[in-house]
This record gives C-alpha cells, sequence and structure tokens, in this order.
C-alpha cells in the first residue's frame, strides 16, 4: 500500500484526537473514584500481559522468516499462554477487590476479555507489520474511528462506569476483527501447534528478561495506591496527558516490520527525525502551557494546577526519552537477524546480538525504576510535596530511561552512526533550543484566562497546539535542511494524496 508513512502520520494525528476526546470526555464526566478503577484496571492488564510480550517478539520474526504464519497453530500457542494472564490478572485484582467495592467483578470480567483481544492482536499485527503495513496501520484508524463512536453511546448510559469499562474492551476489539481479517490472506499450511511452541519457547528467555519484565511496571499503581492512594485519580490524569507522547507508536512499528522484511537501513535516521519530531512537539506544548491541557482534562482540579506543574514536565521529558528508547530497540531488534536466518529458533541464537542488548536494557529499566521507586516516593513525602507518591514515580521513570538508552547506546558501536551522530545537532537539537527560546517568549506574553465550559478550553488548547505546532515547524525548516526536504516530503505526498496524482 502507497505512502504507508504518511497513513502512519496520519493515523498518529486520530489517535491523538480520538484519544484525547475520549479521554477527556471520560475524566470530565465521571468521579475520581472511577478514575481510579480505570487506573487499576488498565494497570492490571499491562501486568498481566507478560507473556504476550513472549509471543509479540516470537511472532513477527517466524512471519519474516516463512513469509506468513499457520494461523490455527498460533492462536493455540496463544491460547496456552493466556491461561498465565488469567492467573496473574484474578491475583492482581483480588490484592484491591476491597477497595474496588461494587465493582470489583466487572472490573476482572472487563480485564480478561480485553486480554483475550489483546492475544488476538499479538497474532494479527506480528502478521501485518512485517506483511501488509498499509493493513496495520488501518486497523490502528479504526481504533481511533471506535473512540469517537463510543461517545455518544457512553451518553446514552448517562456516563455510568459500568458504560466506561466496557467502552475499553469494545476499543481494541473492534480493529482487532478487521485485523484478524485481512491476517487470514497470510495463513500457511507450515508447522504445527507443537513446532511453534518450542520455537516461541526457546525464544522466550530474551524477552522475559526485557519487555515482559516490563509489566511489572504496572505495580507503580499499587506502589502509589498502597503509599497515597488519594493520588491515583490524579495519576489517571497524567496518565490521559501523557497519551499524545505515545502517537508516533505506529511509525516505530512500521520501521520494525520492514527492517525486519528488508534491509533498508536508510530509513532509520529519517524516521528517527519523524518521531523526534512528532514527540518534541508535544513536549513542548504539554510542558510550556500544562494548565491550558489540565483544564481541558479536569477543570475542577484548577486550585491545584500549580502542583502539577512540574510533575507535568517530568512527564514529558521521560515520554520523549522512552519514545526514543522504544525506537533504538525495534531498531536493534530490526536489524539483527541470526534467528530468522536460522531454519529454527533455538535459545542460543541469541547470545551476543543486537536483540539480546535490546532486551537487557529493557531489563535494567525495570529494575531502575522498581528499585527507586519507593525509596523516592518517601522521600518526596518527607521533604512535603504534595504529590510526592507521582513526583517519585515520575522520577524514577526518568532515572530509568536514561539507564536504558545509555545501555543501548554503548552496546550499538559503531552502528549508532546510522542514527545520524552530529547531524542530530544541527537537525534535532539546534531547532529544538531556538524554538523552546522563541515559544518561552510567547508563553511570557500570551496571556490565558481559565474557564471552565469545555468549549472555551478547548478552543484554547487547539490555539496553544497551533501555535507550538507553527513556531517548531518553521524554525525546523530554517535551520535543518534535513527537516525542510522531510516536511516538503511529507506535504507533496499529502498533495498528491488530494489530487490523487
Amino acid at each position: 500500500m502507497r505512502h504507508v508513512r504518511l497513513m502512519a502520520v496520519v493515523s498518529s494525528l486520530l489517535t491523538l484526537l480520538s484519544s484525547f476526546t475520549y479521554n477527556i470526555a471520560i475524566t470530565r464526566k465521571i468521579p475520581t473514584v472511577g478514575l481510579g478503577l480505570l487506573s487499576l484496571l488498565n494497570a492490571s492488564i499491562a501486568f498481566s500481559l507478560l507473556p504476550t510480550a513472549i509471543l509479540n517478539f516470537a511472532y513477527p520474526r517466524l512471519v519474516a522468516r516463512d513469509g506468513g504464519v499457520n494461523i490455527r497453530s498460533v492462536l493455540g500457542v496463544s491460547s496456552i499462554f493466556y491461561l498465565v494472564t488469567m492467573i496473574l490478572t484474578t491475583a492482581y485484582l483480588l490484592g484491591v477487590w476491597i477497595k474496588m467495592g461494587q465493582y470489583a467483578f466487572l472490573v476482572l470480567v472487563v480485564a480478561l476479555l480485553s486480554e483475550v483481544t489483546y492475544y488476538l492482536q499479538s497474532v494479527t499485527n506480528s502478521v501485518l507489520m512485517v506483511k501488509d503495513r498499509g493493513r496495520f496501520v488501518i486497523s490502528s484508524i479504526i481504533q481511533s474511528i471506535t473512540k469517537f463512536v463510543v461517545i455518544p453511546v457512553i451518553m446514552l448510559f448517562k456516563w455510568s462506569v459500568d458504560a466506561v469499562l466496557w467502552s475499553t474492551f469494545v476499543i481494541v476489539f473492534i480493529p482487532t476483527l478487521y485485523a484478524f481479517i485481512y491476517t487470514l490472506r497470510f495463513n500457511l499450511g507450515v508447522h504445527n501447534l507443537r513446532r511453534y511452541f518450542r520455537e516461541v519457547v526457546s525464544a522466550s528467555w530474551v524477552p522475559l528478561m526485557g519487555y515482559a519484565i516490563n509489566s511489572f511496571r504496572a505495580l507503580d499503581a499499587i506502589f502509589i495506591g498502597l503509599l497515597g492512594y488519594a493520588q491515583l485519580g490524579v495519576w489517571y490524569v497524567l496518565f490521559i496527558l501523557s497519551k499524545p507522547l505515545g502517537y508516533g507508536n505506529t511509525l516505530v512499528s512500521i520501521t520494525y516490520g520492514e527492517l525486519l522484511e528488508r534491509e533498508r537501513f536508510g530509513i532509520v535516521y529519517r524516521d528517527l527525525l519523524i518521531i523526534l519530531f512528532i514527540s518534541t512537539y508535544v513536549m513542548l506544548a504539554l510542558a510550556l502551557f500544562p494548565t491550558i491541557y489540565l483544564n481541558l482534562v479536569r477543570p475542577g482540579m484548577e486550585g491545584e494546577f500549580s502542583l502539577l506543574i512540574l510533575p507535568v514536565l517530568l512527564m514529558v521529558i521521560s515520554g520523549v526519552l522512552g519514545n526514543v528508547n522504544q525506537f533504538i530497540s525495534n531498531v536493534m531488534q530490526g536489524i539483527d537477524k541470526k534467528d530468522i536466518i536460522s531454519e529454527s529458533i533455538r535459545p542460543g541464537v541469541y547470545l551476543g546480538s543486537l536483540v539480546l542488548y535490546a532486551h537487557l536494557a529493557e531489563l535494567a529499566f525495570t529494575v531502575v525504576y522498581l528499585t527507586t521507586m519507593v525509596p523516592l516516593i518517601l522521600l518526596f513525602k518527607y521533604l512535603g510535596f504534595a504529590y510526592y507518591a507521582i513526583l517519585g514515580a515520575l522520577v524514577s521513570s526518568l532515572l530509568a530511561n536514561v539507564t536504558a538508552l545509555l545501555f543501548r547506546l554503548n552496546r550499538l558501536g559503531h552502528l549508532r552512526t546510522i542514527f545520524g551522530g552530529s547531524n542530530l545537532l544541527r537537525d534535532y537539537l539546534a531547532p529544538l533550543v531556538v524554538s523552546l527560546a522563541l515559544l518561552l517568549v510567547v508563553r511570557h506574553y500570551w496571556v490565558i484566562k481559565l474557564m471552565p465550559s469545555i468549549y472555551i478550553s478547548l478552543v484554547q488548547v487547539v490555539e496553544v497546539s497551533i501555535a507550538v505546532l507553527l513556531v517548531y515547524t518553521a524554525v525546523s525548516i530554517l535551520i535543518s535542511g534535513t527537516m525542510r526536504r522531510l516536511i516538503r516530503e511529507m506535504m507533496g505526498r499529502v498533495l498528491n494524496v488530494i489530487l490523487g496524482t
């Protein structure tokens, strides 16, 4: 499918709009208790999906090797791993069962059904990411459309917590069903369940050290709940604000799938600049105008906005570093294909590989994150910060991201040059510094009065977002020739699509 990267950018924008619209509607309408339930639901799913990290690692590499998969066999393998997820979900939620009150059973049911869908996604995403990246992007677009559609449905149910919880399942189920239909095109009569299970288990030790361990990061909600339960609702508000930072993830997956299928190292620096541009734009908007976005999401907290400026700043910096980490990790795994060129995956094939080091960096992240969080929470509490638990978690995340990034760059060795090297100073750092200086001046003279009206708040957010985008884009075009060509190319493709040429 043509213009897949343009589609990815459009998909990212739709994801941003739909996520913000959906989450703003939810956070403005349901009580703080409901936000706490959503935090626990999201955390339990993230924690219990630990086994999918194994499948999400192995399946794309099997698809790249064979040109497709035996759908029935891989679904059988996924079903075996799902049993572990069921146990983890139940155990996680039992720990906070009493605090969830009358909604405890519903949270459990929605979590289990959502996890079934995510297991199906582990198959569909793995196949489409490698073999049909256009359909992979379209499934993301469908998810964004589904978010828009469920909002009026929730309104019909008078913004009940039950309707909101069920909507989280519907949002992932609809696009997964679409993706599954097109995944069937790449069904091959190769290998049985036993063969796939053996290969997945052989590869499992690598993601278990890395991405699977990431599931334990969901314990942050537990730590915050135990040490500062009243801050869980605010933690969810920050979670909503952080959503736009992840809207370039579709492009990260496209880069990974393309590197697995073809050796096109030339795409790496270009895609990195796009990821950095998107992430940094969101960072500048949220960091320089945090109260505008907080007012849109949760106007009832206006008296506490000043206390949330530092948490928002830490969140966006950590988010940008996290995006860079994820991109570099996918590139490391995409260019090292020792397992793909072999006849079957065996445990020892990853020893000394970039794939292994990419996952060891994730292990380092998780260790730093979880071991520093509680001490930092207690430190900020001792220092008298109002949102001490949230600050502790955010500083832990920042330290962990820096650790993982340095580890990956060290292990890349001479391959670091594919990420641009000193060119990043001209193409990224210089535009960032100049844009930051100009926007600080704009913020100083641009006085915006916060209003509780959702329509006025939305207009203010749009004005700020457009202003930041225009400044950052203009500065990038003026300073960087590479960014100038890249933006011109993207705009040219947009015009070609519109004009049908």
